[in-house]
């Protein structure tokens, strides 16, 4: 079998481990039935993945990078506004492009099924795709668009405004075709950050001259 047979073989096991997980949780999950859906025996597995752990781990890993890949696009924009206002947007596109990895990354509750180390994992993956959201709030705060505070918490206010809307999308408790969705997206995005700019400093009322006093 040649080397990009073996990397399809394996990508193809970690999309299924994956995809277990999201439809049955953990304990649906088995070597066994990652076999049955790739169309390998579960002692094939065991070539790619010491066990379930690294298997599930794997998929995690790889759903994260696959998200800061989406974020990163964002830093092709000019502005600091620009930046942030695009990482929003790749943002929902990812959560609806990849809603399995969505939904493993930050709706799944690995520690809660027993999962401390796959919980850890997401965490860690996850942090620096964080990281770049705070320090785009930071280049629009030294901009002077976006209003003073604690970045980590202006942060924390735009991922959960963006989250809801993508965790309510994917399952399925909002419906409705592409376009409809991404009018929802829009507004989303510009209700959050407005939120958050600097208003334009109000302009004076126009005054009439005082007449020169004659002598």
């Amino acid at each position: 079998m040649g080397a990009d047979s073996e990397r399809d073989t394996r990508e193809s096991m970690i999309e299924a481990a994956r995809d277990l997980m999201v439809s049955g949780g953990f304990e649906a999950l088995s070597m066994r039935k990652v076999g049955q859906a790739v169309g390998v025996s579960a002692t094939a597995i065991y070539r790619h993945f010491e066990d379930k752990d690294a298997l599930l781990s794997a998929a995690v890993i790889q759903g994260a990078r696959l998200f800061g890949s989406y974020l990163r696009d964002a830093l092709r924009e000019p502005t600091p506004w620009a930046r942030l206002e695009r990482m929003g947007q790749r943002y929902f596109d990812f959560a609806e492009e990849h809603r399995q990895d969505y939904y493993v990354l930050f709706m799944l509750d690995c520690e809660q099924s027993g999962m401390e180390k796959l919980d850890q994992i997401a965490k860690l993956e996850t942090r620096s795709t964080f990281t770049m959201l705070v320090d785009r709030i930071c280049e629009c705060q030294a901009a002077g668009v976006l209003r003073a505070g604690d970045p980590n918490a202006l942060a924390v206010y735009v991922w959960s405004s963006y989250h809801g809307l993508a965790s309510l999308r994917g399952v399925g408790r909002i419906g409705g075709s592409a376009e409809e969705y991404q009018h929802l997206v829009r507004a989303q995005l510009e209700l959050t950050l407005s939120a958050l700019c600097v208003p334009p400093l109000p302009q004076p009322a126009p005054v009439e001259p005082v007449p020169t006093a004659r002598r």
